[in-house]
């Protein structure tokens, strides 16, 4: 049986996965992370997790690359990253506060491609112009929820299901559709 290409193959890619599990788990002792988080570019340094924090099944952490930039990120203190998240801080870094409430399905992107014409975009590295995401203390973000490069979403603000944050969210606003506006503030 282990002279199968495939199952060597199989084997060989579990034991990477469970390898950077374990340097992810090093990097956070005090995080409950799940064992189908999935890194990418992690590098010491890169990665700062508060007491508390709990990452749940398939979050992608991508940290960028070589020709895209590394980006950090951090996590503050009891904030919980829900399944199938896909944190990208290539280029920009991604800052989550105390107390957060990340939901199923979000993406949270630290930098886009540049575009200029004379180069295929895959081949160009990360916009540094308004890269980077913040996240507040005791935000809320519903499922599905996208959060572009150089917003700021402030202390308290909740933003609803499925929006697409383009520009920054004021304290304790409720924010809602894509692209996300207010829709009313929190009592």
């Amino acid at each position: 049986m282990l002279r199968h290409p495939e199952v060597v193959q199989l084997l060989g890619d579990a034991r990477l996965r469970h390898i950077a599990l374990l340097n992810l788990r090093r990097e956070a002792p005090l995080a409950r992370i799940s064992d189908s988080v999935m890194t990418f570019g992690l590098k010491d340094g890169l990665l700062e997790v508060g007491a508390g924090v709990q990452i749940r099944e398939g979050t992608v952490l991508a940290f960028g690359d070589e020709t895209n930039g590394h980006g950090r990120i951090h996590i503050g203190k009891n904030s919980w990253v829900g399944q199938y998240n896909n944190l990208r801080a290539g280029g920009g870094d991604i800052v989550i506060g105390d107390d957060c409430l990340i939901s199923q399905f979000c993406t949270l992107v630290g930098a886009n491609h540049r575009m200029e014409r004379s180069r295929p975009i895959h081949c160009q590295g990360s916009e540094t112009k308004d890269a980077g995401v913040r996240l507040g203390n005791d935000v809320w973000l519903g499922a599905g929820c996208v959060v572009v490069p150089g917003v700021c979403i402030n202390d308290g603000a909740v933003v609803g299901a499925n929006s697409v944050v383009t520009c920054s969210v004021p304290a304790y606003e409720v924010w809602a559709g894509a692209p996300a506006r207010k829709i009313g503030e929190r009592q």
